[in-house]
């Protein structure tokens, strides 16, 4: 089976907003993804972008929702485990990352949630600890040639 060539390219970033969500229980859902790796992949006759990017996440609970202080380091199934409940929430903004690659091209990148719940367990400043599911989204727009 041939390799695919693969050739990282380097990129400026035109913009990376945070979208932001009210969730039910009053809390306030921040996110974005910061881009790190475009690599330009050529398979058969087609071409294409690879992304590699990390997800941020910061959430501001009411004064209510606070808890007592844990320094306690949770798995990823005691936290599920832990699921007080599932929260519906309502998207007050949400905008394409956009970046310039190397090669003139400009790549969108979105990150959506799909779902975030509410866990019993508090963080080391006793803010609840949230449980959010996203889904990323990219589209490749080619620079327009003259000739």
């Amino acid at each position: 089976m041939p390799t695919t060539p693969l050739r990282e390219l380097d990129f400026d970033i035109v913009k990376e907003p945070w979208n932001k969500y009210e969730l039910s229980d009053g809390a306030i859902l921040k996110t974005r993804i910061i881009l790190q790796k475009v690599k330009h992949i050529e398979q058969e006759n087609r071409t294409g972008y690879g992304t590699d990017f990390t997800p941020l996440q910061v959430i501001f609970a009411p004064a209510e929702r606070k808890g007592t202080p844990s320094n306690q380091t949770y798995t990823e199934q005691e936290l599920a485990s832990s699921i007080d409940q599932e929260l519906r929430y309502n998207t007050t903004a949400e905008e394409w990352n956009e970046y310039v690659v190397d090669d003139g091209t400009r790549i969108r990148v979105k990150i959506t949630v799909t779902r975030v719940s509410r866990t019993t367990k508090f963080d080391q400043y006793g803010d609840p600890i949230y449980l959010v599911e996203t889904s990323g989204l990219g589209q490749n727009i080619q620079p327009r040639r003259y000739s």
